[in-house]
């Protein structure tokens, strides 16, 4: 590659616009151009992250759920090392039974 060549590579990379001259015009869009992609990445980056923490709040809201019914159950397990009755939903006064089954 001839020094004429490798200087009209390097001024190649400059004129953005690729109409063979290098102009402020061409610094500016290709500023414009990067600022766009910026602003692009920006936003998408901003709706990933408010996904996740809209996510993570609802997972965390399920652990405590979980936690509140970890704690009731642990005060029935002390309740069964006292030797008290097994606590649950009281037994209807009027249920049937089931009929014997017939051999």
């Amino acid at each position: 590659m001839t020094i004429w060549q490798k200087i009209k590579a390097f001024f190649g990379v400059l004129d953005y616009n690729k109409d063979g001259v290098v102009s402020s015009q061409d610094a500016k869009d290709a500023v414009a151009d990067a600022k766009n992609k910026v602003t692009d990445t920006v936003d998408e980056i901003k709706t990933e992250t408010k996904r996740r923490v809209k996510r993570v709040k609802e997972e965390i809201s399920d652990v405590a759920e979980a936690a509140k019914d970890v704690a009731d159950q642990a005060g029935d397990v002390v309740d069964a090392v006292k030797g008290k009755p097994r606590r649950g939903r009281p037994k209807k006064a009027g249920t049937k039974k089931a009929p014997a089954k017939k051999k």
